[in-house]
């Protein structure tokens, strides 16, 4: 890296830090300030109180990280112009573009960092933060549980559904099972109930299980009687594609899932169904909103280094509004998708691809 690049670097990232570190308090302080009285009512401790804010942090960085980008570069930047250092780099042959990189560059790793954050800690931190939200509310007779009950699940891609009345995630074991399959035309063709089920290397398996088969809606007859065509079975491997992660997701917001649940829960439903349009949605925006970074870099850069008197305050008020817009036209672009107005892969991606042109155009004119 070259002295003008670490110069460049350290002088966005030092107030970028404090920008960070701003949020951060102010998040806090306005939180405390609601919720205060149940914390003293509650007698919460000092302890658990700091695990509860420290659960916020990663989704505090993913949500203030691209505007606290965009006013450190309009505060260091500005700061640099007021001293007559910019204009000192561009008479010595530095093109504009040479001063972009840097930060560029800077702003392409904090796209990934903040992906990677709100994959890994945002999403995964969802369950823990929400059982400690409700035993610091709740109080002491709250308890964390590894055991849910009545659990109805649908798979609309093998035309099956499922209902547990007990499923433990921690041993991964299943009691009192229920699983119908359907045919194309939507009658049952066959169901299985079991007393118990586990995963076991990578299979489940059932015990005392009773199979029921059924054509195009009606219980199948055996023998003279006329009896219902079963099976009973003491023990058995189900070939399903249901994993326990899929179960699991049933219990999550599905903002709330990474990027490799999401994909999985994707290939459990109808592609054909509004929901499979809305997971998608919610697929493509894991990997798009982290390019705001990048935007934040093209639009605060030609504002931030505007000579003429009185355009950098203009332009500080105008960068920030520009940035608030994108905001808006992201978030309506995301609801016209999963309202089916838009596809899914537009919806997401358009008011990127617009703003970075735009970025470039500013960029180009402050050249």
């Amino acid at each position: 890296m070259k002295l003008i690049d670490r110069y460049l670097v350290w002088h966005f990232l030092i107030p970028f830090a404090y920008c960070l570190f701003a949020f951060v308090i102010l998040y806090i302080t306005y939180d405390l300030s609601i919720n205060m009285d149940d914390f003293f009512r509650y007698k919460i401790s000092f302890s658990a109180l700091s695990q509860y804010y420290l659960y916020n942090l990663p989704l505090i960085f993913v949500n203030s990280a691209p505007i606290a980008i965009l006013l450190s570069l309009l505060y260091s930047l500005g700061l640099m112009n007021r001293h007559h250092e910019i204009v000192a780099l561009r008479a010595s042959g530095v093109h504009i573009g040479r001063i972009l990189l840097p930060f560029l560059i800077v702003g392409t790793i904090l796209a990934v960092f903040i992906f990677y954050i709100n994959d890994s800690m945002v999403c995964t931190s969802f369950f823990e933060k929400t059982a400690l939200r409700e035993q610091i509310f709740e109080g002491e007779e709250s308890k964390i549980t590894t055991i849910w009950k009545n659990i109805p699940f649908r798979n609309p891609a093998s035309n099956r559904d499922w209902f547990i009345e007990q499923y433990n995630f921690q041993t991964k074991e299943l009691t009192g099972i229920v699983v119908r399959e359907f045919d194309n035309q939507g009658n049952i063709a066959r169901k299985v109930a079991a007393r118990s089920g586990k995963w076991i290397e990578g299979q489940w398996w059932f015990f005392d299980a009773i199979i029921y088969y059924y054509e195009n809606g009606i219980p199948l007859e055996t023998g003279s009687m006329g009896s219902q065509k079963l099976e009973k079975i003491s023990k058995k491997i189900m070939s399903y594609e249901i994993t326990p992660e899929d179960l699991e997701n049933t219990r999550k917001d599905i903002s709330s899932m990474n990027f490799r649940s999401l994909l999985r829960y994707l290939t459990i439903q109808n592609k054909n169904s509004s929901l499979y349009k809305k997971i998608l949605v919610d697929l493509y925006d894991k990997i798009a909103f982290p390019f705001v970074c990048i935007i934040a870099v093209l639009i605060g850069i030609p504002f931030a280094i505007r000579t003429q008197r009185g355009g950098f305050i203009k332009g500080i008020g105008v960068c920030i509004i520009l940035f608030l817009l994108y905001y808006g036209v992201y978030t309506v672009s995301i609801v016209m998708g999963k309202k089916e107005l838009l596809d899914p892969l537009a919806a997401v991606w358009l008011p990127n691809i617009l703003f970075l042109i735009f970025g470039v155009i500013l960029i180009k004119k402050a050249a």
